[in-house]
């Protein structure tokens, strides 16, 4: 985590840095409304998510998903504004469909994790809730009068887990459990991309750790799992 909040600090104080050279001149020769715009924005994105890196006999099932929303911060570093840093918070809820249940025993509170045959349960899911501060570099046609315009965004998504819970049906029985905080690796991070025109974008997420924490395990063997993203996002100034 300290290397993450070092990664964090530079890139913030980078565009001060930036802002204190550039050249004052040229910024004169521009219109005084494109010398102060910002892109700051309002967002919510809308993904498939598609697991990888699965242990052997975990099989992905349904439609796992994945719906965030937040604000990001524009932070130019040009004078003319077409290129930034943008820095968020948000708020993410991701639902993953596959054979790998997780339970609670309830006498003694101890969870469990079980391969399933896809034939024996109608809906078994793990969810997780997660705070997210997506970094990122933008690339942009945009000037202050310009609401439509290309974008091109890439840049890094670090996420702290909130709560996780699981849910299981078949055709005898109906249980979700809250609460599962260990389940899930309590830092997640990945790179994200998302290019587009107006409000509309494409969206792609490749996280780059384990999604479950070092103790989920199935015959003592740790089950490791990743996920891709894709979908759209939506953009409002």
């Amino acid at each position: 985590m300290r290397s993450m909040l070092r990664i964090l600090l530079l890139v913030l104080a980078f565009p001060l840095v930036l802002n204190a050279q550039q050249d004052r001149p040229a910024s004169e020769n521009l219109p005084e409304a494109d010398r102060k715009y910002l892109e700051d924005q309002l967002f919510f994105q809308l993904s498939y998510v598609t697991l990888k890196n699965l242990y052997p006999g975990i099989k992905q099932q349904g439609f796992s998903n994945s719906v965030s929303f937040g604000f990001i911060r524009d932070i130019p570093l040009n004078v003319r504004r077409n290129i930034g840093l943008g820095v968020g918070l948000g708020f993410e809820r991701t639902i993953y469909f596959q054979n790998l249940r997780i339970k609670v025993d309830e006498q003694s509170g101890a969870i469990g994790f079980e391969l399933l045959d896809p034939d024996y349960y109608r809906i078994n899911a793990f969810g997780i809730k997660r705070l997210i501060v997506p970094l990122e570099l933008r690339l942009r046609g945009s000037k202050a009068d310009k609401f439509k315009f290309w974008r091109l965004y890439a840049g890094l998504t670090f996420g702290y887990v909130l709560s996780a819970f699981s849910e299981f049906e078949n055709a005898n029985v109906s249980i979700k459990y809250r609460n599962l905080h260990s389940i899930p690796s309590k830092y997640q991070y990945g790179i994200h991309l998302y290019a587009g025109y107006a409000d509309l974008n494409g969206y792609i997420y490749f996280g780059l750790n384990d999604l479950f924490s070092p103790e989920v395990k199935v015959n003592d063997t740790h089950i490791p799992m990743q996920d891709i993203r894709f979908g759209v996002m939506l953009s409002f100034l």
